[in-house]
């Protein structure tokens, strides 16, 4: 199983409400990744953070105009003329937290920008993996819902 950072403009996509409304949204798919792997998905400037960690459900998918459309906020660069999909699946997300800034990410082994989709390198992986345990250990995240799909008593 591969982890992978997605980024994503809030000024394009509004993806925290779609997530907390459908607890699902199909992406375009970049990189060769396969159902099982993790997704954290980095909201660009000005938020500069990771705000949701997904599961990958399914890979190499057509496009189909999903529930998902009132979140598209700029319909012309949010292109749907990508020739992969992949379906992510909400596992949680978190609130703004300094531990997963773009700066701590650059400390834990990010190198350089999140400008496309790209693997996560091992270190950053093992520091990703320790810190949203300790988070939802701490209650430090919201997740409308289970990983099944269905709502959950933890929605914020």
């Amino acid at each position: 199983m591969a982890s992978w950072l997605i980024p994503c403009s809030p000024d394009i996509y509004d993806a925290e409400s779609a997530f907390q409304e459908y607890g699902h949204v199909v992406w375009h798919q970049q990189c060769n990744m396969a159902p099982g792997d993790i997704a954290y998905i980095y909201v660009t400037s000005p938020v500069k953070a990771i705000r949701c960690k997904c599961r990958i459900q399914d890979v190499n998918i057509p496009f189909d105009v999903g529930e998902d459309e009132g979140y598209v906020l700029d319909e012309a660069i949010c292109s749907k003329s990508y020739r992969r999909y992949m379906d992510l699946v909400l596992v949680e997300c978190y609130d703004s937290n300094p531990l997963l800034s773009y700066q701590m990410l650059l400390m834990n082994g990010l190198n350089g920008p999140i400008r496309s989709q790209r693997r996560v390198v091992k270190n950053l992986d093992d520091y990703l993996s320790t810190i949203t345990t300790q988070l939802r250990k701490n209650a430090h995240f919201y997740s409308p819902y289970h990983v099944d799909g269905g709502p959950s008593s933890l929605s914020r």
